[in-house]
């Protein structure tokens, strides 16, 4: 890869000393993490080993000032298989049944590919979006 730099501009000493300077912040950020993740697994393992549980479930350990927890948290999801198989089995499909059309991008792109002359209209429906990552 070539990078051409322009010859007028900003102070490069500045900026060099500027980029150093971000380069030790983000290294000091991830170890300050790493460091607070590490704290972290250690004082839940705390309370999971010696927290008192409430009447939500949740469990809590005093320490000093700080009351520390380990918040219970339930999901729920549908078993989307064991329903469907439920509802075909009791005659039920027919009710809870939802049918959806969708553009199928596959066939979209076959339809451009065995018809040439409708290539450049399909080409024109995909959307180009330019984005920008800093890297140091």
């Amino acid at each position: 890869m070539r990078v051409v730099q322009r010859e007028e501009g900003p102070d490069f000493t500045y900026l060099e000393r500027l980029a150093e300077e971000y380069k030790r912040t983000k290294d000091a950020i991830a170890d300050i993490e790493k460091r607070a993740n590490g704290m972290k697994k250690e004082l839940s393992d705390a309370v999971e080993a010696f927290g008192a549980t409430d009447d939500k479930g949740h469990l809590w350990l005093n320490v000093g000032n700080l009351a520390l927890k380990r918040e219970r948290r339930i999901s729920r999801s549908l078993d989307i298989d064991s329903a469907k198989q439920w509802a075909i089995a009791n005659g039920h499909w027919d009710q809870v049944k939802q049918v959806i059309e969708v553009l199928d991008e596959d066939q979209l792109l076959g339809l451009a590919w065995n018809n040439k002359e409708l290539e450049e209209t399909i080409q024109a429906f995909y959307i180009e979006k330019e984005t920008w990552a800093f890297k140091a």
